[in-house]
């Protein structure tokens, strides 16, 4: 026992938050003990097995310890670098030494807890494991069977068991009797991350201008371990501060500037390896587009930012929002823009990602994104070439048929489950409309479709202003002139004349001062618009056909 004389240490000393995931553990372990005669009165049979399961550092160990500590119950600890052993059968004998050293510890009063972490490298699925594999996954059933509850007096044991991978563990113990209940530990909840910020700076001074809410407000994502890491890095960051200035009781005091400086470190690890970093992109950076903007603004910002306001009405947000357009129209710029201004956890696929070389890969990169975007919300899933993941089924040939089919299948199913999730909208931009399968175009899935279209003269201009803002342009220059003569340029061939006028003038005097309206001609010259009019028409008819709102005369300057 820890605390003055009289206090009673509880598992919500030892972590922050997590409140309910604690409520379930204590209900394994501590109950059966506590409401033994009740439970004998009415015939309840404890259940013995708890699968934890969810992404690295969300602190499923950390709980168990919590919760045991608290009811001072046994701890045996099984990992696979324990368990594992260079002769046949030793394995699995450490298995039954484990559950008998359990059993004898029970005998007390006291309950044990065998705790096994990272089941799913112990006990994987039939189609994975080798044959070690199979003689623990049978010896561990075995034990597990041998810990059912009887009238006689059987010391209350508690096998609890942790992974990443909850779909990699041997169905077999995934059934009653076994691991008969399972608790999903997910990313801490805005509330739940001031309570770890808490817990982790209650040794601390904080600045009253950094206060945790608005810190936890920041930490969209991150898991515990990635909480601790951050006020350790704030911490650090603190001490380096005011190095200098150390007395025998100094405090150092978390001031803004250290949380921002620990943030920009530690990222959220549950979005690594697919989460890209949302470019400082914001609505003023995009000329024209009014009208698509304000909806973008109302599908992906309200839902986002008034989500409160959307449950007391009870509106249902759009789950799905397909941007469509000539290439180079920079959908993608829009995407990222929208992400920046909802404040949103971004994750990005390209068409090119999802196909591998190994059968399902790309279906289990598609899933995964969707759980991780599910952890993170509020998320944007964002779809580059949306026409490769979602191709139209009648009509497909070739090698990769096979494979275009599963990642439909997996997409339609993922986005079909959005229904019971809150914050997570699926953005996607495409150059071929027309390519993308008619289920993924009903309300539900993308329930809005845009036409981004080539901009006209006036957005033209607004998007040569941003790309010479700069630039040291001469007084020559012209760029209403330059607007009226690039005609069905897109935004990203206006940036591309920018910077080719630039070359120009440096291949003219490599010293040269600025860039003149002759320099500027001579670009212009040199390239050429790849839309044609009859292009542009077929792209608006794909969206007069479907009804979707086109914005007319409005272009992204990127």
């Amino acid at each position: 026992m820890e605390g003055e004389p009289g206090d009673r240490w509880t598992a919500e000393d030892g972590v922050g938050g997590y409140r309910e995931a604690l409520e379930s553990l204590r209900e394994f372990i501590a109950d059966p003990l506590e409401y033994s005669d009740e439970a004998r009165k009415l015939g309840i049979k404890w259940r013995r097995g708890l699968l934890l399961y969810g992404p690295p550092g969300t602190g499923k160990t950390s709980l168990v310890r919590a919760v045991v500590k608290e009811t001072n119950a046994n701890l045996i600890i099984i990992s696979p670098y324990m368990v594992h052993r260079g002769h046949a059968g030793e394995s699995e004998k450490f298995l039954r030494e484990a559950f008998s050293d359990a059993f004898t510890k029970a005998k007390s009063g006291l309950p044990s807890v065998i705790f096994i972490d990272e089941i799913d490298a112990l006990c994987p699925r039939r189609d994975f494991r080798k044959q070690q594999g199979v003689r623990l996954t049978s010896q561990l059933a075995t034990l597990m069977d041998s810990n059912k509850p009887s009238r006689s007096s059987v010391p209350h044991v508690v096998v609890i068991a942790a992974t990443n991978r909850v779909e990699a563990i041997d169905p077999c113990l995934r059934r009653h009797g076994r691991f008969d209940a399972e608790l999903e530990i997910t990313a801490p909840t805005e509330a739940e991350r001031v309570q770890i910020l808490k817990f982790y700076t209650k040794r601390v001074r904080l600045d009253p201008s950094a206060k945790l809410e608005s810190v936890a407000a920041l930490c969209n994502g991150y898991v515990g371990s990635d909480l601790e890491d951050l006020c350790r890095q704030a911490t650090d960051n603190a001490l380096r501060r005011c190095s200098g200035s150390f007395q025998d009781d100094f405090i150092p005091m978390l001031m803004l500037e250290d949380w921002n400086h620990a943030r920009s470190i530690v990222r959220p690890s549950i979005t690594r390896d697919v989460t890209i970093e949302i470019p400082n992109v914001t609505w003023e950076d995009i000329g024209g587009l009014k009208d698509l903007k304000k909806k973008l603004q109302k599908a992906v910002e309200w839902p986002i930012k008034h989500s409160a306001g959307f449950s007391r009405l009870g509106i249902s947000p759009i789950r799905g929002v397909l941007l469509h357009g000539p290439p180079g129209c920079s959908k993608t710029t829009l995407a990222k823009a929208v992400a920046n201004a909802s404040q949103a956890s971004f994750f990005s696929l390209s068409g090119s990602q999802l196909y591998s070389m190994y059968v399902g890969e790309g279906e289990a990169l598609l899933r995964n994104t969707f759980r991780r975007a599910r952890l993170a919300a509020p998320s944007i899933l964002f779809f580059d070439e949306a026409d490769v993941v979602g191709t139209k089924r009648e009509g497909r040939s070739g090698r990769n048929s096979a494979v275009e089919e599963r990642l439909l299948s997996t997409l339609l199913t993922e986005m079909d489950g959005l229904e019971q999730s809150k914050g997570i909208l699926v953005l996607a931009a495409t150059n071929r409309p027309q390519a993308i399968d008619e289920a993924l175009l009903r309300p539900g899935r993308f329930d809005l479709v845009l036409y981004v279209p080539p901009p006209d003269q006036e957005s033209r201009l607004e998007i040569l202003r941003v790309h010479t803002r700069s630039m040291s342009i001469g007084d020559d220059v012209n760029l209403q002139e330059i607007a009226e003569h690039t005609e069905y340029f897109t935004g990203a061939e206006l940036k591309g004349l920018c910077s080719e006028a630039g070359y120009v003038a440096l291949r003219e005097d490599i010293g040269a001062k600025a860039v003149c309206g002759r320099h500027f001609q001579a670009a212009m010259r040199s390239l050429k618009p790849a839309l044609s009019e009859t292009e542009i028409q077929s792209y608006a008819a794909f969206s007069r056909g479907r009804g979707s709102y086109i914005c007319p005369k409005n272009q992204d300057i990127d």
